[in-house]
């Protein structure tokens, strides 16, 4: 005799309280993924930085070929002035420029994505006597000069 509590076909599909697991396991994964997945973001557009920075390093050394001193302005450079990453999230700025090196920066546009990544907002590169020095500088404005430093890949 059967029951009319235990039918004799068995139902397919999923029960709410299952459902209710993936999704909250879901949740879960993707709080701890996009943080990480920002973060790698961040850290690819650094490359924009650091290909503007390479390209005022090239005119620096043309400006220094023709004349007996570095470029002291952007806008002194040979060719359209370069104030700007190739990607534009980056401003370009020489700080310092003599017979025997320059400093140059690259600062997070306020108005890019890249203005959030805090640790790294901005990367100097700095050239005396031949010898050439990568730092950066946090949004607090404290100075990361050592070998290991995070924001330039090595």
């Amino acid at each position: 005799m059967r029951h009319a509590l235990h039918p004799t076909g068995r139902a397919f599909g999923f029960t709410l309280i299952e459902l209710m697991i993936v999704v909250a396991v879901v949740a879960v994964l993707a709080t701890v993924a996009y943080p990480a997945f920002q973060d790698s973001v961040r850290k690819g557009r650094r490359a924009d930085a650091i290909a503007g920075l390479n390209r005022l390093q090239q005119l620096q050394e043309r400006v220094r070929g023709q004349f007996p001193v570095y470029a002291a302005a952007v806008a002194s450079m040979p060719g359209p002035p370069p104030a700007t990453s190739p990607e534009l999230h980056y401003d370009l700025a020489i700080d310092n420029a003599n017979a025997n090196g320059y400093t140059m920066t690259a600062v997070a546009n306020a108005t890019s994505p890249q203005f959030k990544d805090t640790p790294c907002r901005r990367l100097r590169v700095q050239m005396a006597g031949g010898t050439i020095t990568y730092s950066s500088f946090n949004a607090a404005g404290d100075v990361d000069a050592t070998n290991a430093n995070r924001c330039w890949p090595r």
